[in-house]
């Protein structure tokens, strides 16, 4: 792996503190500043999981929809338009049955 070299002119404050940071872990003031800013990039590039429907996914609590549940959707029926019809269905909630073959309470 090569190393790049970079001067940064930093107040002399800042680099006492640094200096400080780094006695503290038993490391240069060169090789600390390094590992944080290697840290602060690891944290701060993109996810390639943006949704949570993404996250749900890679950790396998949720899959895409099957061909035949595919084919039950209805063209031109909006969300809202399903929450409404089950809102207004008799009996217990979706929530409440789930809760209920759980086993658990909230």
């Amino acid at each position: 792996m090569g190393l790049n070299t970079m001067a940064v002119h930093i107040p002399q404050e800042t680099y006492r503190r640094v200096a400080k940071r780094a006695r503290e872990t038993g490391k240069a003031p060169e090789e600390w500043t390094r590992e944080v800013i290697e840290a602060a990039l690891q944290t701060r590039e993109p996810s390639r999981l943006q949704t949570t429907r993404d996250v749900l996914q890679a950790a396998g609590r949720i899959h895409p929809l099957s061909e035949a549940l595919r084919r039950k959707i209805i063209p031109g029926v909006t969300l809202d338009e399903v929450r409404s019809a089950l809102s207004e269905a008799p009996g217990p909630s979706l929530s409440a049955i789930i809760i209920e073959q759980r086993g658990t309470t909230l």
